[in-house]
């Protein structure tokens, strides 16, 4: 039954998406020592979603002890990169921001 409930919450939700081939790596930069809550709560639920629904997509998570403002970095199969800063943002408006640009690029 846990199992069950764990699958359902990764196949469900606005992380649960499959993305354009074109995406071809995803990375996420946040610091140890900075208080960015959407940007943590889209690490552990977002992203997670992201990673089950594309499993073959490349997604790395920078975690460094400095100071740094979060950003999202999407690469592309063209070599192109999107990086945008996420300080400040709640976590569901992350995940449709990263949704919408990573689209943009069909």
């Amino acid at each position: 039954m846990r199992i069950e409930r764990i699958l359902a919450r990764l196949e469900t939700g606005l992380g649960a998406t499959q993305l354009s081939s074109q995406v071809q790596k995803v990375t996420l930069t946040l610091s140890q020592r900075t208080r960015a809550s959407g940007a943590r709560h889209f690490w552990r639920e977002h992203l997670r979603r992201l990673q089950y629904a594309n499993p073959a997509l490349p997604i790395q998570v920078n975690y460094p002890r400095e100071p740094c403002l979060p950003k999202l970095e999407i690469k592309f199969a063209d070599a192109a990169v999107d990086s945008f800063s996420i300080s400040g943002m709640r976590s569901d408006d992350i995940c449709k921001q990263f949704l919408d640009r990573a689209n943009r690029q069909m």
